[in-house]
């Protein structure tokens, strides 16, 4: 059950609410109660077989947690690693075995059978949301945890799927807030409208790219204009696809009563690679920096100290994604535009003078080739065919400027990139409402828009609801549930 299908807007989200709200007017702790069926129910919805799994990782996690709250400060340590090591071999087990096996029979000329494995959906997500918690209850962040809070943390069905990666501190003081169990006008007008932005993100924008995508990434040996259209596609069929995906996990939490923090600022109208990551899945680039980046030591020891803790931070994000090597170039190649930015701003040093627009508008291009670039091996099924792609780009493959495409997919491509580049994002059109928008900074938008209860962005969200709806007939897996 995905969020852009008639059974989940249509059935299962109208009677989450109405139990939701009719058992909150008695009983808080009943009605967070009746959100941990109702995210049981929505996981099995995509095979009954990944519960136990999930049932495992929260159990361990929970008793883990409290024996390292619980310890004495010799022992913590110890429980800690202990507890890692379990989310690790859990994850390492169901989605890197058969990729170590395939690694080793290439490298060894070895024929080991591979294992049948069902990857559970959403495994790499609900392991760091877990690992966050051990990691901060170690450090004495988290003193104490109820059980309920902690299942309806871990197993929250808006996120659960692709993301984002909570952190306990946005959602356990929301959980226990009685407030949020209270039905709120506001609540509602925002969610629903986060909710139609993001379906019409997928439906209407991200979906209509595929045509083009799978062209290009369908051929053997992509010509020059196939693989720039195939590369732009993909670029903004993933962006769109997965902010289309967050701001529908944000709508419907906040349609709850409960705000899961934003996950995209318009992230390629960044004008560096570092910017980049501030603005792209902004809730994995926070876990990658504060639980990894950082206990690596982060750029406390010197320069190359910081260049090798970039690499191995990004190669191991990369690999976060998925067990293929394509994702571990994909990594490696982030880490290395980080380190390439930060020996330039090294040997430039300080600059006093604002840059200028020329400037400003060629460190964004450059930011976004480099960043298409990288998108090459993140789409390819090998690297075999990210490097066809790449040398298709450069001509390698033949110079002909024949596509085979349709008009609508080519004008869709060419929407879409007006409105990543040109229009404010979701984020900036509600903020001036929005208090936890508060510190955000603002990507610079040709296009300003405010929203606001009333009839003229009723009719907006209304026309878009209603396209999105004609639209759900063959409804698309998210493309970052695979991860």
């Amino acid at each position: 059950m995905v969020f852009n299908s008639f059974q989940f807007l249509f059935l299962f989200l109208p009677l989450a609410l109405l139990g939701f709200y009719l058992i909150g007017r008695s009983s808080q702790r009943g009605a967070a109660l009746w959100l941990v069926v109702l995210s049981f129910v929505f996981y099995c919805s995509w095979d009954v077989r990944f519960l136990p799994i999930l049932l495992l990782s929260m159990a361990g996690n929970y008793w883990a947690c409290g024996r390292i709250i619980a310890a004495s400060s010799e022992r913590k340590k110890g429980w800690m690693l202990a507890a890692v090591a379990f989310n690790l071999a859990l994850l390492g087990g169901f989605k890197y075995l058969n990729f170590l096996i395939t690694t080793v029979n290439a490298v060894a000329s070895q024929d080991f059978h591979l294992l049948t494995i069902i990857l559970p959906i959403g495994i790499s997500f609900f392991t760091f949301t877990q690992l966050s918690l051990l990691v901060d209850a170690y450090y004495g962040k988290l003193r104490a945890i109820d059980p309920l809070h902690y299942v309806l943390f871990a197993s929250y069905f808006p996120y659960i799927v692709a993301g984002p990666v909570l952190h306990h501190k946005d959602m356990l003081p929301q959980f226990a807030d009685r407030g949020n169990y209270r039905v709120h006008a506001n609540n509602f007008a925002v969610g629903l409208t986060l909710l139609t932005f993001g379906l019409a993100k997928k439906l209407l924008i991200a979906d209509n790219l595929v045509p083009l995508v799978d062209a290009a990434f369908g051929s053997d040996q992509p010509q020059l204009l196939q693989a720039w259209l195939g590369v732009f596609a993909y670029s903004f069929q993933l962006y769109f696809d997965f902010s289309g995906y967050s701001d529908m996990a944000i709508g419907v939490s906040r349609l709850f009563g409960f705000q899961i923090p934003f996950n995209f600022n318009s992230p390629y109208k960044a004008g560096s690679v570092s910017e980049f990551w501030l603005r792209w899945h902004i809730s994995l680039s926070r876990f990658l920096r504060n639980y990894l980046y950082i206990p690596l030591g982060g750029n406390r020891s010197g320069q190359l100290a910081r260049y090798r803790n970039l690499l191995l931070t990004m190669l191991l994000g990369g690999l976060w994604h998925g067990a293929n090597w394509t994702f571990v170039i994909w990594g490696g190649l982030h880490g290395l535009y980080l380190c390439i930015q930060h020996g330039w701003r090294t040997l430039r040093g300080e600059q006093v003078t604002p840059p200028s627009h020329l400037a400003v508008f060629g460190s964004r291009l450059l930011t976004f080739i480099a960043v298409m670039i990288a998108w090459c091996f993140f789409r390819a099924a090998d690297v075999t065919s990210a490097l066809a792609m790449l040398g298709g780009m450069v001509g390698a493959n033949g110079l002909s400027m024949a596509v085979s495409a349709d008009t609508s997919s080519v004008l869709m491509l060419a929407f879409s990139a007006f409105v990543a580049f040109c229009m404010p994002n979701t984020n900036e059109i509600i903020m001036h409402l929005e208090s936890r928008f508060a510190n955000t900074p603002i990507a610079a938008s040709i296009i300003s828009l405010q929203w606001r209860p009333g009839m003229r962005w009723a009719m907006i969200t209304g026309v878009l609801l209603a396209l999105s709806i004609l639209s759900m007939d063959k409804p698309q897996d998210f493309i970052y549930a695979q991860f």
